[in-house]
């Protein structure tokens, strides 16, 4: 799967994924989880995107450790209060 075939979603599970590796050395992640640098190196030049890719197909995402994640219902709420306040703030 190129990237210009991905979805949206996936392209930003990607790029997040880059972004935060870019802080690491390939050979620290690698002891990490017992495999060979260049087993790291090759899977993120050849089959990242396509691991991102199946991630949405699967309807999950990718988000930093300790970040609260909260549904479209949530937010949508939190929304609603937000503008309610924001209209009532003068009165």
């Amino acid at each position: 799967m190129a990237r210009n075939e991905l979805t949206r979603d996936a392209i930003k599970n990607a790029d997040l994924i880059r972004t935060k590796s870019a802080d690491t050395k390939d050979a620290q992640a690698a002891e990490y989880i017992g495999v060979d640098p260049a087993t790291i190196c090759r899977f993120k030049a050849d089959h990242l995107d396509k691991f991102c890719g199946y991630l949405d197909f699967l309807g999950l995402t990718v988000v930093e450790k300790g970040l609260l994640q909260i549904s479209e219902k949530e937010l949508d709420a939190l929304k609603l209060f937000a503008s309610k306040g924001v209209e009532n703030f003068g009165q």
